[in-house]
């Protein structure tokens, strides 16, 4: 006799992965704008300039990456654009 298992995996909801996506596009639009303006008013402190910009190129890496995983999905948004993030 075969048993056929059957493992209840919660479906996947993709409008809730969108949002999340979307959410963490515009969290590290905001830490990459961040880093790039605040950049300028470092260099000018003791802070060794590797270290700037080593933080600012991980915050572009991560938002074009975040990117590219929207557009692998079809999804369409408003990214691109400058926005105000809440404090």
């Amino acid at each position: 006799m075969i048993f056929k298992l059957h493992s209840k995996r919660p479906k996947f909801d993709q409008q809730v992965y969108d949002k999340r996506l979307s959410d963490a596009i515009e969290h590290a639009k905001y830490e990459y704008e961040k880093a790039r303006n605040s950049e300028t008013a470092m260099f000018e402190s003791d802070i060794a300039p590797r270290m700037i910009k080593a933080e600012t190129a991980k915050a572009k890496q991560k938002y074009f990456f975040l990117l590219r995983a929207a557009r692998q999905r079809g999804m369409k948004g408003h990214w691109s654009t400058a926005f105000v993030h809440p404090e």
